[in-house]
């Protein structure tokens, strides 16, 4: 759904090859909550947040937070869903984090559609869409644990060069406390054809 009167940077909705990928909502709890404990067994070894299973009500209380984080231009966060469907397939998102010139791409895709390669093309889609709407940033990451080796296969298909290894806290069971960063530099980027933003 548009926004006719919003001031944020990135659209509400975008194109993804085979999905669309759609601002956070309150009204997508129900739908949202299927889809994590469609994956909790898989999201819990990696996610915080996955420790104590969520409910509707506290999946809706953070999309509200999500449309102010939206609107305020803090970070941009997507349900991931197939186009005209209203299953969610997953979450991502476009975050500050660091420098001014940077922001970060996460993604999770719920279990039993994994391996159609749906991370990486809302991954591929995001990129896009930080360099269109925001000529400051100059650079896209990607991390993860080194332990993480579904997630990192996403950043090596779209060409994404692991620029360094860092300490991290653990936070989740399967970490191992090094992580990956993954950087696209804008120069290199190239628009994927097919994509869109509305």
């Amino acid at each position: 759904m548009c926004h006719p009167a919003r001031v944020a940077l990135l659209p509400d909705l975008v194109h993804a090859d085979l999905v669309d990928l759609r601002r956070w909502e309150p009204d997508q709890a129900s739908a949202l909550l299927d889809a994590v404990e469609a994956s909790i067994a898989e999201l819990r070894p990696w996610m915080p947040w996955a420790a104590v299973p969520p409910t509707e009500d506290g999946l809706r209380a953070r999309l509200t937070e999500g449309v102010d984080a939206f609107d305020g231009d803090e970070e941009w966060t997507y349900t991931v869903a197939e186009p005209g469907a209203g299953r969610v397939l997953g979450s991502v998102g476009v975050h500050r984090r660091g420098d001014a010139a940077t922001v970060e791409i996460g993604y999770w895709i719920r279990t039993d559609v994994t391996g159609r390669g749906y991370a990486t093309m809302c991954a591929r889609a995001l990129t896009a869409t930080a360099f269109t709407h925001l000529p400051w940033v100059l650079r896209t990451e990607i991390r993860m644990d080194e332990a993480n080796h579904r997630s990192a296969a996403v950043p090596r298909r779209l060409g994404y060069r692991l620029d360094r290894e860092v300490d991290r806290e653990i936070v989740a069971p399967a970490e191992s406390g090094r992580g990956l960063v993954w950087v696209m530099e804008r120069s290199r980027f190239e628009a994927p054809t097919g994509h869109s933003a509305g």
